[in-house]
């Protein structure tokens, strides 16, 4: 998105004034800086003078990291900080000799809050319970916000909201013939043009099309994967709508789940906003009643908020630590799958790593993400994410991906996604923009734990494993991307997953290279409860694990595992190799499962969760009876 000036704010940043040796006089060893949004950049950065900006703290702390004989502290005051800009870390802010960098919510966790969004003030009516507001020229944004509540773009039908599958975005209109299978520039056809029938009963309330856009599952009943294509006619007299594919491998199936979104007519609902980009005017229905001046509608200015980027592997960010801060509201650009930004190289996250190391992301509140809460893309190895409550995210919760090769492009890389933690998180809502989500991701990353968390609440699945990736049925795939094995993951409390698709499983892992290959993961003590999807779901029925690929998630290690109220099986498999060579050992969808050998107590959060986000957010009524806590 292209920034403007009547969307940026804060003062600009002061030229450094203090040379090193008179800031480590003024700081003394123990370097402790202070920020609150009612400070001056032009102070000395104390308790009593707090500087206002993070940009201006930064500058500071990396002065005094230069010469470091204790932590480097920069406590953060309780309340708001808007970022205009993506906030950039870099080797220059690591710590050094043996201490760290500390970004401190200095009242607890939770209290200091960055966003990346700008108050929208100015509403004009418009007409029928619609206001309207002027924007910068070239401003676009693809998701907005209401004191902390997401509003979606307008579409046809009107989102039905399921209570018990929060993520899943129906109610869907459903294609009664469509574009036969094969339109695919791949398969040798020409791209362009594909089309769609309706039924009469479903006619859009508007025919003209200006930037309106189709929502499809598109195979009729494979409802694993939903597209995006931009509308470029509809005809009301043969009830056919036709939009762009630029590749359409399944074509359009009879029964196909589809619905409309961001077209101005389709506007007609409370939660729903509409931006004309061209005009430079935003329409919006807010939740809230009254004038929204009021209702803290906020729209999202950056895709990233936090970035942590070392120049090489041999140049990272190192003990970096971001303790107890809040991080929001960030923008959903461009609206696909996270694997389409060059698997997340190209992606927003409310923090992005790449190129780290030894980072540590400790008790902060990670919510209103456009894209995903945490991406670590490429070489990063033993960093830390604890203690993390990340919800309502457009796309992922946690995401660590090193599918890349050298830079030749055909050798595989030295870079590594390797010895990671992400332990004691709560993760859920996960996947509110975009049909293929997870909680926690995993692609071509290997020994990495991820170790007493909740996940739940996902529109597709809990905790996806994936390695070298190459045909289901051909020749064996290329061994040059970096491996997923040696990841453990265990004392999960999983629940309410699949909400919006078929032909998953909660627990997923596909396309590991296997068999001899010797990528074998672990999962233990994990429970699973109530995978399901909405009732429109027509494919087959989310299961509790789902082995996916012909022999090529084999010999996976399950211990301790129980599933209980999934839609579809316990365990399915695609083929019968990868389940009969699963290694399994009290596990409940085999004779003999013992309870007494789960470790109820300890499955999930830990007691040291931070109990500002426990009181905030109790536990769903699913998670409440899962396994082992009836």
């Amino acid at each position: 998105m292209n920034r403007h000036p009547r969307l940026r704010f804060g003062a600009s940043l002061v030229v450094l004034a203090f040379a090193g040796m008179a800031l480590q006089a003024c700081f003394g060893a123990g370097h402790t800086l202070y920020v609150s949004p009612a400070g001056d950049d032009r102070a000395a950065g104390t308790e009593q003078a707090p500087f206002r900006t993070l940009g201006r703290a930064q500058q500071v702390a990396r002065i005094l990291a230069k010469d470091m004989q204790g932590d480097v502290v920069v406590n953060l005051a309780p309340g708001e900080y808007r970022l205009d800009r993506t906030l950039e870390f870099t080797e220059a802010d690591s710590g050094r000799h043996g201490f760290r960098v500390i970004y401190r919510s200095a009242a607890g966790p939770g209290k200091a809050r960055l966003l990346g969004s700008v108050p929208l003030k100015g509403w004009k009516v418009h007409r029928d319970g619609i206001w309207t507001i002027d924007l910068p020229p070239k401003t676009l944004f693809h998701t907005l916000y209401e004191q902390g509540r997401r509003l979606h773009k307008a579409r046809y039908p009107n989102h039905e909201y399921h209570p018990d599958m929060p993520t899943a975005l129906g109610r869907y209109l459903v294609t009664v013939d469509g574009t036969p299978k094969g339109t695919d520039r791949n398969r040798g056809n020409t791209r362009g043009s594909a089309w769609l029938a309706y039924r009469p009963e479903d006619a859009p309330p508007v025919t003209s099309v200006t930037k309106m856009q189709v929502e499809i599952f598109t195979g009729g009943k494979w409802d694993w994967m939903r597209d995006i294509y931009p509308v470029t006619a509809i005809d009301p007299q043969t009830h056919r709508l036709t939009f762009f594919a630029d590749s359409l491998p399944f074509g359009v199936g009879v029964g196909a789940r589809f619905f409309l979104e961001d077209e101005l007519g389709l506007l007609d609902t409370a939660g729903e906003f509409f931006v004309d980009d061209k005009a430079h005017t935003l329409y919006c229905m807010p939740w809230g009643k009254g004038h929204p001046d009021q209702l803290g509608l906020a729209a999202p200015l950056v895709g990233r908020l936090i970035q942590i980027r070392g120049k090489s592997a041999g140049a990272c960010v190192e003990h970096l630590c971001l303790d107890g801060l809040t991080l929001e509201e960030t923008d959903d650009a461009p609206p696909t799958g996270w694997w389409s930004t060059g698997y997340g190289r190209r992606d927003g996250a409310l923090v992005w790593m790449s190129n780290a190391s030894r980072v540590e992301i400790r008790n902060c509140h990670l919510k209103n993400s456009g894209r995903s809460g945490i991406m670590l893309i490429g070489h990063n190895t033993e960093n830390l994410i604890t203690g993390c409550w990340i919800e309502h995210t457009g796309v992922n919760g946690v995401t660590l991906c090193n599918r890349f090769l050298a830079p030749d492009g055909k050798s595989a890389t030295t870079d590594r996604c390797e010895h990671n933690r992400i332990h004691n998180c709560r993760i859920d809502h996960v996947g509110e923009l975009h049909t293929y989500a997870e909680c926690v991701t995993v692609f071509n990353a290997s020994f990495n734990d991820v170790g007493h968390c909740d996940l739940h609440d996902s529109v597709r699945y809990a905790v996806t494993l994936r390695g070298n990736t190459g045909e289901q049925y051909g020749p064996p795939v290329s061994t040059n991307y970096p491996p997923t094995k040696g990841n453990r993951l265990h004392h999960l409390r999983v629940a309410r997953c699949g909400q919006d698709g078929g032909d998953m499983g909660a627990l997923h892992a596909a396309n590991l290279n296997n068999p001899g290959g010797g990528c074998v993961n672990t999962f233990e003590q994990i429970t699973v409860a109530d995978t399901r999807a909405i009732p429109s779901m027509k494919d087959l029925p989310p299961d509790g694990i789902f082995l996916d690929w012909p022999k090529m998630s084999m010999d996976q290690v399950f211990r301790n595992v129980e599933i209980v109220r999934c839609q579809g099986t316990q365990l399915r498999t695609h083929k019968p190799e990868n389940g009969a060579s699963a290694q399994t050992e009290n596990v409940s969808w085999k004779p003999g499962f013992q309870p007494s050998r789960m470790e109820y107590d300890k499955i999930g959060v830990t007691p040291d969760f931070p109990a500002e986000y426990v009181a905030n957010r109790p536990m769903s009524n699913s998670l409440q009876t899962a396994p082992g806590t009836r």
